[in-house]
């Protein structure tokens, strides 16, 4: 008996986040096809395991594609990302901003380009010198941290979060940058590790094709994803399509400039050791 051949599969990296739905509840509820092998990971997570070959592509952080460039593709017309505000990626406080110099900011363990966008923010725009310690201070119901003066929330715990007593003042970054620079801000981007191209290239542009109709479809389809979806359950409909409806997903030119931008600034200040280009598939 002739054996049946099972279609090869790339391991896809996702973010288990609310923004990410529109992309992934396409490919996951079979409305779009596709031959991934998805693997659910934090931003920072999926980062590493892209980096150590553990996934073939996925959605990263964009400060990782700017450690790594010479290691992956981007994938064209893919990101998360925000004109102006972006409502899930908070600097949440219990004092006024100008009183947090010298104070401590607890740092999500979960993302990388968020802590190096506040510590940029602080460092050039406000002239503010915080104290920053990394923390895996996430609680059951979205608590605020005992102790805490102020967090840096990501996600669906910022949107939590957002919403405790004792958040007296919330930073959205994304405006922040905008009201800063007039761009707009890449928060992640869709990578490809470059040997998986040169394995499997055929596969790898299938994938893309894939990526970008889940995508197209999702957006179509928001107050669907909104009702059926269990990660919208502690949300009112209109207020998960609201959200849905801030985040941006491609990767124009204006997006391509706001993020050569906070690459050259991050150059600037000793974060990156030399200059990221932007290199397509």
């Amino acid at each position: 008996m002739a054996q049946i051949k099972v279609p090869e599969t790339l391991r896809v990296g996702k973010v288990n986040f609310i923004n990410t739905l529109p992309i992934f509840y396409p490919l996951e509820s079979g409305a779009v096809g596709h031959h991934f092998q998805i693997v659910n990971g934090t931003p920072a997570a999926l980062n590493s395991m892209l980096a150590a070959g553990e996934l073939d592509l996925g959605l990263i952080s964009s400060v990782e594609y700017a450690r790594r460039f010479e290691k992956y593709l981007l994938l064209p017309d893919l990101s998360i990302s925000c004109k102006t505000r972006v409502r899930s990626v908070l600097l949440l406080s219990r004092k006024p901003l100008e009183e947090l110099d010298g104070q401590e900011i607890l740092l999500t363990p979960k993302s990388d380009t968020s802590i190096a966008l506040l510590k940029l923010l602080f460092s050039r725009r406000l002239k503010i010198q915080p104290r920053y310690r990394i923390a895996d201070y996430h609680l059951p119901g979205g608590k605020w941290p005992r102790g805490a003066v102020a967090v840096l929330a990501i996600g669906d715990d910022a949107l939590q979060l957002r919403k405790r007593p004792e958040v007296e003042m919330a930073l959205d970054l994304g405006a922040a940058w905008n009201e800063w620079t007039g761009q707009s801000f890449v928060f992640a981007v869709w990578a490809l590790r470059r040997e998986t191209l040169a394995q499997r290239d055929g596969l790898v542009h299938q994938a893309h094709t894939a990526l970008l109709e889940a995508r197209d479809y999702g957006l179509r389809h928001l107050e669907k994803i909104a009702l059926e979806t269990g990660q919208c359950s502690w949300f009112s409909r209109t207020e998960c399509i609201q959200y849905l409806q801030t985040i941006e997903y491609d990767l124009d030119q204006d997006k391509q400039i706001g993020l050569k931008l906070f690459f050259d600034m991050l150059y600037e200040e000793g974060e990156l050791s030399q200059r990221v280009p932007l290199n397509f598939l």
